[in-house]
């Protein structure tokens, strides 16, 4: 894209090129401009910190300040308002985070694809096997595996991460809109506002001082924090400074108190708070101890502690998160005077206690020193002493010597037994205090006809329907079982002339076995499991499987795999069992090795295993000894001798060409 060059002797030309706007519902400012910013422009419009937003086309800066004002002035002409809302800015940001995350979910899906193409012979779970004609393709393939599930793993990751940015979007622009979370905005820019005052106003009660032949003055709150001296003369200026923010405060608090009354108002509104009545507070009702205000109104109220603050006896809450109210009657007010009146100060030498003089007392730092309550004994009534913290020692109780002596007051008499509560009666307040020892108070009781807040309601735009959640579970499964098969890696597992049955002619041979109810089958030389796989998948057959594979690293992963009654699994040398050790089958279904004419053998031997009209159905390899020392003798007991194509081990890393055997015991 070329460079423009803005000339900003030519305001019209700028005013044309350019234009601003401000959002009084985030505090934002925003610069479009139809063409490229010339390098200077596009210097003091980042310094100024403006950020570019690229789908949006645009510069913002995260929050309003005078300097951000004049320079969209000086370069737009005037700033305007904003003309889409916060939320339907999330819902736009929203919908481009959505194309994010269809983006990355059809990557993971190719990923995933891809990954399956590779893996098309070895199941997700299950070892890759090596043997002398296809180690070298095996391993090959087992990287290309792994790097593709960490690549399908990680556009999930991504399309999930985007998804939630997405719902995020929505929930925050909703949030913002809530009366209570306006509320506290509005009580944050008053805050704010004061401050703004309080930064040019020098304080009446701080004398001037001359420093270097300057007047200086101390302008802000005395002794408090954003206060300093500043020289005399340069009170307009900040004065003027101050007054463009307090002018920018006003407006936002005229935007947002319209807003909240449009929206309302809080439900404190609708009642007159009073001390010694109960609010509702989430789900509990709570004493009201204290009303603050601030400008005449409302602002929190300080209450019994609720149930999860164990540390201090009272709380205060913001007037905006009082769900309910109920009016005091005259046993809570008279409950909450009581409770709120503290233990006698007194005044006196003990054991363990400091001796010191008032002036002493007095240069203690406030923080480290208060009053300590000291519980009724037999002799002395409940009463305080003033104590000072000492660090790690502790809190050391002190008498001041000339300070009147006041001993403690005597024990309150016994009184008699308080009739049991009823139901209706509010929970009792026996003690309230400030101070660090005192008791916490008693719960406020059981919570009655509490309204629970009801949760907000997902947009329509992520409301799932059956079919489609249904979908998304099964995608999650689906890249959670690949993320669990990264974790433990792709295994290698060495099993030389080991080559899978291709799962279509695994579902033919079990075809051809004619599997019946309750019939025992053989599987001699499991390796994968592939057979088993088939066998458990017919579905109108249910029988038991004893399986015989002697590479134990695959024997324990198909005991892993096959997990149930039907399937018994045994890490044996196939040529070494016998028929007293496994017993007679109906059936036998057998992928036998067939380096060094080891098929011979295998088949061979699982003939004796057959029960009386048992069948079997075997693959060997399509060699000369194969044909002299099988095929005559399968042919003449009246079997089938079907001689499969060259390709059918392909997939396995092998060209060698299969025969598939067929036939029963009554053959023989």
């Amino acid at each position: 894209m070329s460079t423009v060059t803005l000339d900003t002797e030519a305001p019209d030309l700028v005013a044309y090129a350019m234009s601003a706007t401000y959002s009084p519902d985030d505090d934002k400012l925003r610069l479009y401009s139809l063409t490229r910013l010339d390098d200077d422009t596009y210097a003091r419009v980042r310094a100024a910190g403006f950020r570019r937003a690229p789908k949006q086309d645009l510069f913002v800066a995260p929050a309003w300040t005078p300097e951000r004002e004049d320079l969209l002035v000086e370069l737009a002409g005037e700033i305007g308002d904003e003309d889409t809302s916060l939320v339907e800015r999330a819902e736009a940001r929203a919908e481009r985070f959505d194309g994010y995350q269809a983006n990355r979910l059809h990557d993971a899906e190719a990923a995933r694809a891809a990954v399956a193409a590779i893996a098309d012979h070895i199941p997700l779970g299950q070892p890759i096997l090596v043997g002398h004609h296809s180690e070298r393709h095996a391993r090959r393939d087992a990287e290309r595996i792994r790097s593709g599930m960490q690549r399908a793993v990680k556009m999930w990751d991504t399309a999930q991460y985007w998804r939630a940015r997405a719902a995020g979007a929505i929930a925050h622009a909703q949030y913002k809109e809530r009366p209570a979370v306006r509320h506290r905005r509005i009580k944050g820019l008053e805050a704010d506002r004061r401050r703004c005052v309080a930064s040019y106003t020098p304080d009446p009660r701080t004398r001037p001082q001359t420093w270097d032949g300057k007047v200086m003055v101390w302008v802000g709150p005395r002794g408090g924090r954003g206060g300093s001296w500043v020289d005399e003369a340069r009170l307009p200026a900040i004065r003027e400074y101050a007054e463009r923010w307090i002018a920018h405060l006003d407006l936002r608090l005229l935007y947002e108190r319209a807003m909240l009354d449009e929206d309302g108002g809080i439900a404190a509104d609708r009642w007159t708070i009073e001390k010694g009545g109960r609010v509702l507070v989430r789900d509990e009702w709570l004493p009201v101890v204290r009303v603050n205000r601030s400008a005449g109104a409302i602002c929190s109220v300080t209450h019994v502690a609720p149930r999860t603050v164990r540390w201090q006896p009272i709380w205060t809450t913001g007037i905006e998160e009082v769900r309910d109210y109920r009016p005091p009657t005259a046993d809570d007010a008279a409950t909450i005077a009581r409770a709120m009146k503290k233990p006698p100060l007194c005044n006196y030498p003990g054991t363990g206690f400091v001796t010191m003089t008032k002036t002493e007392w007095e240069r203690i730092y406030r923080d480290f020193k208060g009053s300590h309550t000291i519980e009724a004994t037999a002799t002395a009534g409940t009463h305080r002493v003033r104590s000072r913290i000492m660090g790690f020692a502790g809190r050391e109780c002190v008498f001041v010597s000339d300070l009147p002596r006041k001993d403690p007051p005597r024990p309150a008499p016994p009184q008699a037994a308080e009739p049991p509560a009823r139901d209706d009666d509010p929970a009792p307040i026996d003690h309230l205090d400030t101070g660090e020892a005192q008791p916490r108070l008693p719960e406020a009781g059981a919570v009655r006809d509490v309204e629970r807040p009801t949760p907000e309601v997902a947009p329509a735009s992520f409301a799932l329907t059956a079919p489609v959640a249904r979908v998304a579970s099964q995608q999650r499964e689906l890249f959670e079982g690949m993320r669990a098969q990264l974790r433990a890696g792709v295994q290698i597992v060495s099993a030389p002339q080991l080559f899978p049955t291709p799962v279509e002619l695994a579902a033919r041979m079990v075809a051809l076995a004619q599997l019946a109810r309750g019939q025992r089958v053989l599987e001699p030389s499991a390796g994968t499991g592939r057979l088993i796989d088939a066998m458990l998948s017919a579905q109108e057959w249910s029988g038991t499987v004893v399986a015989v594979e002697m590479n134990a690293a695959l024997a324990s992963q198909l005991r892993d795999t096959h997990r149930s009654d039907s399937v018994t699994v045994q890490c044996r040398d196939f040529l070494a069992c016998t028929p007293a050790d496994l017993g007679l089958f109906d059936v036998v279904l057998m992928n036998p090795p067939f380096a060094k004419a080891q098929d011979i053998a295998h088949v061979q031997h699982a003939l004796r295993f057959l029960k009386p009209g048992g069948r079997l159905v075997a693959l060997c390899a399509n060699g000369p000894r194969q044909q002299t020392a099988l095929r005559p003798y399968v042919e003449q007991s009246g079997g089938t001798w079907e001689e499969l194509p060259a390709d059918t081990f392909a997939a396995s890393g092998t060209s060698v060409r299969a025969v598939l055997i067929c036939l029963e015991s009554t053959m023989l």
